[in-house]
């Protein structure tokens, strides 16, 4: 059904209406008044003919006069008798009959009718009322005017926080358990995560949990090797206290400079372990709204033990490959020390298995797939893994637990430098504003399915709290002629929604929404 509305459409980003997708209608038709003319009827017929007069010795009855205003005539009287005849003269009475000696005379003529009256003349007809006015920001005539108020569902956001033993190296001395606790990635990035989160907290449900264990051949513990999430805090809205709250309270648990590295006592960094733990616990989290992990590393991964890293890195971009395929996407910062400078090909691998894009394994220079399995085979872990995959097990190129190309997709990597708490906030504050969605879909609104009319783009306005937004591909709003059904925030226009949006206004002249 086509309405030939102005449309004038609002998202409301509510954050404490998240989970729950809102649309209401609200349509006011503007009516097309009349006033109603009145015409003056046709005046009445003629009157009532005059009686005649008494007939003198028989003389006519006078006739009726002409009716006035068009009434009938009153038939004339009959004339009186005629008086008696002198001597049998005769009466001359106007048909009267000839006196004969006094005889009654003859009845006078009827009067004769009255003519019709003239009809009144056709009324007037009433103007046109005028019609209902312009809804805001309308450009033309107006019909009718809709509000549509949508509630977008709120993003749920897990940050997967390395907790390895390097994350407490001092970044300005060669220190492997640094004395100045505040001179770590640990301390700058929790100062980060805390800053940043609280002010998304409302719109954002923030959970938290870290990758950390102890490697159990040497006496330690690594729950995650069980599914079990370390340091776990479930994901919920205004949660940037109770994340404040865990990092606070493994601050007491600073590692023991002897133990720096000592096996079974030394800090881990099972990453796949605890990628595939969160993936398990956000799609069992039934809360409407995407998904997303936060993935934060400043080191090497391992199982928990001292595997080698290209056996941990292909079961990473496994898990990763998981998630995103079970609709949970993972943006990735890799902190980059003097100590630790992370792998480019490595840190792009995750990302790109983190946004469902093709993959190139992080290999040194001269190596192909191949030397994954080569590498790998006596891994037990990396072996449980590959299994897991459905891949072969027997040496091939495709021997990976992670699914590989030849071309890295388009997603980069945050790589903020760890003893930069400027750049830290910075980029971590794009990450994580990057779970608010720039893409808004109207295929469900009220249950019916909106398709904007590209041809009438430059007509309609938006507004994000209240700022105007242009029409742009670039650096504004669009709705693609290829995808009718969505509005796309993009560039500056996008940064602004993500950042600091909560309101947004959409005004369509009249025709260029259908209703479907």
């Amino acid at each position: 059904m086509r309405i030939r509305p102005l449309r004038r459409l609002t998202w409301a980003f509510r954050p404490f209406a998240y989970g729950v997708l809102a649309c209401g209608f609200v349509l006011a038709t503007g009516c097309a008044g009349a006033k109603s003319g009145t015409g003056t009827g046709g005046s009445s017929g003629g009157g009532t003919g005059g009686a005649s007069s008494t007939g003198s010795a028989g003389t006519t009855g006078n006739a009726g006069t002409t009716g006035s205003a068009g009434t009938t005539g009153t038939a004339g009287t009959t004339g009186t008798a005629g008086t008696t005849g002198a001597a049998g003269s005769i009466s001359s009475g106007l048909g009267g009959t000839t006196g004969a000696a006094g005889t009654t005379g003859t009845a006078g003529t009827t009067g004769v009718a009255g003519t019709i009256g003239t009809a009144g003349t056709t009324g007037t007809a009433g103007v046109t009322g005028t019609g209902g006015t312009t809804g805001a920001g309308g450009t033309g005539g107006i019909c009718q005017q809709a509000q549509i108020v949508y509630v977008p569902k709120i993003p749920t956001a897990y940050l997967v926080v390395d907790r390895s033993g390097s994350m407490f190296h001092c970044l300005s001395s060669s220190e492997l358990v640094c004395s100045t606790k505040t001179d770590t990635s640990w301390s700058k990035l929790k100062t980060a995560v805390t800053t940043v989160i609280t002010q998304l907290e409302s719109q954002v449900r923030f959970g938290f949990t870290t990758i950390f264990g102890t490697n159990p051949t040497g006496g330690g513990s690594c729950p995650l090797l069980t599914g079990t999430l370390a340091d776990n805090v479930p994901p919920a809205l205004m949660n940037a206290q109770n994340i404040k709250n865990k990092y606070d309270s493994l601050d007491t648990m600073w590692p023991n400079p002897s133990d720096a590295m000592n096996t079974g006592k030394k800090f881990e960094s099972p990453a796949s372990e605890a990628l595939t733990a969160t993936t398990k616990a956000l799609m069992a989290d039934t809360t409407a709204g995407d998904k997303f992990i936060i993935f934060i590393t400043d080191g090497q991964e391992d199982f928990c033990d001292d595997a080698l890293e290209i056996c941990a890195s292909d079961s990473t971009v496994g898990a990763l490959q998981k998630a995103y395929a079970a609709n949970i996407k993972t943006t990735v910062l890799g902190l980059q020390t003097t100590q630790f400078n992370l792998p480019a090909g490595v840190l792009q691998a995750f990302a790109n298995a983190g946004a469902g894009e093709t993959t190139v394994p992080g290999l040194a220079s001269g190596l192909t797939n191949i030397a994954i399995f080569d590498q790998c085979q006596g891994v037990t872990p990396w072996k449980t893994d590959l299994a897991a995959s459905g891949h072969p097990t027997t040496r091939d190129a495709t021997a990976t637990v992670g699914t590989y190309g030849t071309t890295a997709g388009p997603t980069m990597p945050f790589q903020p430098n760890a003893s930069d708490s400027n750049m830290l906030v910075t980029q971590l504050s794009k990450a994580l504003s990057g779970v608010k969605s720039c893409t808004f879909d109207l295929t469900d609104v009220g249950g019916k399915t909106i398709k904007v009319q590209t041809n009438l783009l430059s007509q309609a306005h938006v507004l994000i709290d209240s700022t105007e937004i242009p029409l742009s591909t670039t650096n504004g709003w669009n709705v693609d002629a290829a995808a009718p059904t969505q509005l796309v925030f993009t560039g500056s226009a996008c940064d602004k929604w993500q950042k600091t949006g909560t309101t947004i206004d959409l005004q369509f002249p009249c025709g260029s929404i259908i209703f479907e």
